[in-house]
């Protein structure tokens, strides 16, 4: 007899097909009931691997059931069978009891506050309104260009460019395309031709509510040679003013974290506190910001950007003593090595390892990191500026005017701050006028070191009553700035300058405030 004659004899095949009912019978009630009776999906896999086991133990009984199947299954082969999906019940209940929802585990625990996700954001292609192969192809290469450059912000997430290939804005409901991708933002574009000039128009639209937030006009003449300049220049001034620190998308975002406190905010939303607080430094917003960042890398150790915004602000402790405590310095390294352990492509995370070493006198490791940033996100403004300031203080004041000047080139909604680097380029080459007009566009009411600049440039050019006026406030800010502003605000600053110190230090004189000069301060 054959082996196939003696499966038919034993009549495996029915058997196979009676077991393959019964178990496709229990999965779709495992499917229908699951979500009622809370069966998790590890749960209902193991009732997977139980019957696609059991499916052989059956065929093993069938073979041994006897000639012809007349035979009453055994006591032996009904134990076993019943064994099998008692065990299989068993490890159902057994894993689906350590798998239940927080809800189901303690409904009277605290729900700790995770953070939100940051915001999606979605480019749709540029339309062209022509057929201009040329112009269409540098409408695709604009559209992938930006979509690159703001998914270097960590902060921000970028739709891909395949998800939105077939979209098109015109005509389109901005709304309806942003919850089809589940994006926040949708950031859309057209070119247009009229004889040499070419129109692009780029906006930024919030697809929860259609509402516009930005947008800009460029018109240029493109060439074969130029194309491409003119592509990375748009991209730049694009990337940048949607999505840098100070750009019009964290400051959208942030806007709502203005208004809750630090037990109220996320994750994220205490990083976007941070970005507010760097737009005014002031000691209230640092003490605020400090609280949620602290909170926040509690809640979410793995984190990398909330760990870089905590090292910043803990070296505002020391950079412009904003709530001093022991060990600014220590506490801003350690930070900024874990975000760098977590995310060593971030260009923040080298960013505040380049800053915390700087104030750490290491300026070899400084600039290291600081290089490291901009090749990681050269359109990270913020990051641009400040490595231009602390290379202006360490002696590189061409390369220092270079990275800021392209800064507030990149990002023309810049913070105040920006100005510093370039107003003691002129200052230090006692060109006080042009140093003056530089402070006055300053503008941080909040911030001793915008009243300070204006004191010694008034001071230097012979304007006793302006010097005198900004003296003033700079002491309402800062009332102990004669005690502390010479170590803190000079030497920790300028240390590789002492005679740039001491050009400040006399406009300082002039105005009325007399430092305090420690005979142990230079070191």
């Amino acid at each position: 007899m054959s082996f196939f004659d003696d499966l038919k004899q034993r009549k495996i095949f029915q058997w196979a097909v009676a077991y393959l009912a019964g178990a496709w019978v229990l999965m779709q009630l495992i499917d229908v009931l699951g979500a009622r009776w809370g069966v998790s999906d590890s749960a209902a896999r193991i009732m997977d691997i139980i019957l696609i086991v059991g499916f052989f133990v059956t065929l093993v009984v069938a073979w041994y059931h006897g000639d012809q199947g007349k035979q009453r299954v055994s006591g032996p082969e009904l134990l076993i069978i019943t064994a099998l999906f008692a065990v299989g019940g068993l490890a159902l209940g057994v894993l689906n009891m350590g798998t239940e929802s927080p809800s189901q585990v303690d409904s009277t625990a605290e729900t700790p506050i995770v953070s939100v996700a940051e915001p999606w954001i979605a480019v749709l292609p540029f339309e062209v309104q022509t057929e201009d192969l040329e112009l269409r192809n540098f409408a695709g290469g604009l559209t992938e260009d930006i979509s690159n450059g703001l998914s270097d912000f960590s902060y921000l997430l970028v739709l891909s460019r395949n998800a939105t290939s077939g979209l098109a804005a015109e005509s389109a409901d901005i709304r309806q395309i942003g919850k089809e991708l589940g994006a926040r933002y949708v950031l859309q574009g057209a070119l247009r031709k009229a004889g040499s000039t070419t129109r692009i128009t780029a906006q930024l639209v919030d697809a929860q509510n259609g509402t516009q937030i930005w947008t800009e006009t460029f018109d240029r003449e493109l060439t074969s040679a130029g194309m491409l300049a003119v592509q990375d220049e748009i991209t730049d001034r694009i990337v940048a003013t949607v999505a840098d620190p100070a750009g019009v998308v964290v400051r959208t975002l942030a806007a709502p974290a203005d208004r809750k406190t630090p037990g109220d905010l996320t994750s994220y939303e205490a990083v976007l506190r941070y970005f507010l607080f760097q737009q005014r430094i002031s000691a209230g917003d640092h003490f605020i910001t400090r609280a949620a960042l602290e909170r926040a890398v509690e809640l979410d150790p793995g984190y990398a950007d909330a760990w870089t915004s905590l090292s910043l602000i803990y070296q505002q402790e020391y950079m412009n003593n904003l709530n001093p405590q022991p060990g600014s310095l220590e506490r801003a390294l350690s930070a900024a090595q874990r975000a760098v352990d977590l995310d060593p492509a971030s260009s923040r995370a080298q960013f505040a390892m380049a800053q915390a070493r700087y104030f750490l006198k290491d300026v070899g490791s400084f600039l290291v990191h600081a290089e490291r940033a901009i090749e990681l996100n050269p359109r990270n403004t913020d990051t641009m500026a400040m490595v231009g300031i602390m290379m202006g203080y360490s002696g590189d004041w061409e390369r220092s005017v270079e990275l800021t000047t392209n800064a507030m080139r990149l990002n023309p909604h810049h913070a105040g701050w920006y100005y510093f680097n370039t107003f003691f380029n002129e200052y230090r080459q006692y060109r006080y006028a042009e140093a003056l007009a530089i402070a006055q566009k300053i503008n941080m009411p909040d911030y001793w070191a915008s009243p300070m600049v204006l004191a010694i440039a008034h001071a230097q050019l012979g304007d006793e009553m302006a010097a005198e006026k900004a003296a003033e406030e700079l002491r309402r800010i800062w009332p102990t700035v004669e005690e502390d502003y010479y170590q803190m605000g000079l030497v920790n600053w300028i240390y590789a300058q002492p005679e740039l110190i001491e050009h400040i230090n006399e406009g300082l004189r002039k105005a009325g405030v007399n430092l305090l000069v420690p005979e142990t301060a230079i070191r």
